[in-house]
């Protein structure tokens, strides 16, 4: 039972670390530079790079390899359209494909919002079996597939922060503006990004508890909670308290940080702060 707490709020809390980090720097990118214009065959390219760079790194070389030669033939057709064919005549998903710009706010919403058509249990489960089981990979993939929160937490901050009196004032004395985002935004952006973090912990141990019960979690020899649900669910008639105490201690940690979430938001929040 104790390592199965170790386990389980070891990949709550790491799992929610990544999230916010990958939040705050997609979030505060869409916030600051929002309107800046990038071009769409650039952002692609990347984008595939990226998710090779990630395949191979989790051991998937053939799905990166792939990817790669994907990126290249891409790369390599868009400067041939613009030294061959940008001055013809083409359909305009052509054009947008390979010529076309879009605003970072929008890239950057319109993926999370893509991202958020998935249920993430099923999208975290779908991922974790393609991969070699491990705490690691899952406390990767539980963070990397629930950062959109807080993005979109950090997205509204830095909206309203950009317009205020003392970010204009930092730019009129030349202020860079990775120091105006790390110095004064971020520290002024993240009271509701704490809260959303404080309950996402329990939603990070629920997901780990529920792939662990499926098979698909933490392998042996780690003990979680949810390895040992599944075990004890073969003897849930003739020894129900080895299924009830791994269930009862989910309920409770994931009640208290669920507790402590909303205590910590109406400590933050000084409209409901007046409450009391």
């Amino acid at each position: 039972m104790l390592q199965g707490a170790w386990v389980s709020l070891t990949v709550g809390f790491v799992a929610v670390g990544i999230s916010v980090l990958v939040g705050i720097f997609m979030g505060g990118i869409a916030g600051y530079y929002g309107q800046s214009r990038v071009r769409v065959d650039q952002v692609l390219a990347t984008i595939v790079l990226f998710s090779g760079a990630m395949f191979v790194a989790f051991g998937l070389r053939d799905a990166g390899l792939v990817l790669f030669i994907i990126a290249a033939i891409y790369i390599f057709s868009s400067l041939a359209f613009e030294r061959v064919l940008s001055g013809r005549h083409l359909p305009a998903s052509v054009q947008v494909l390979f010529r076309g710009v879009v605003s970072i706010d929008t890239l950057i919403m319109r993926f999370v919002d893509v991202m958020l058509c998935f249920p993430s249990f099923f999208l975290i489960l779908t991922v974790v079996a393609l991969l070699p089981a491990s705490m690691y990979n899952i406390m990767i993939v539980i963070g990397l597939t629930s950062w959109m929160g807080s993005a979109r937490f950090i997205r509204a901050e830095f909206l309203s922060l950009r317009e205020q009196d003392f970010v204009t004032a930092a730019r009129a004395l030349g202020v860079n503006d990775w120091r105006i985002i790390f110095r004064h935004m971020i520290p002024n952006a993240v009271a509701p990004v704490l809260v959303s973090a404080t309950i996402g912990i329990a939603t990070a141990i629920l997901t780990e508890a529920g792939l662990s019960f499926l098979g698909f979690g933490v392998p042996p020899p780690h003990a979680t909670w949810g390895n040992i649900l599944s075990d004890g669910k073969r003897f849930i008639f003739d020894a129900p308290w080895l299924t009830f105490a791994p269930g009862l201690a989910i309920l409770i940690v994931v009640l208290a940080f669920n507790l402590f979430g909303e205590g910590l938001r109406d400590i933050l929040n000084p409209k409901l702060r007046e409450r009391y």
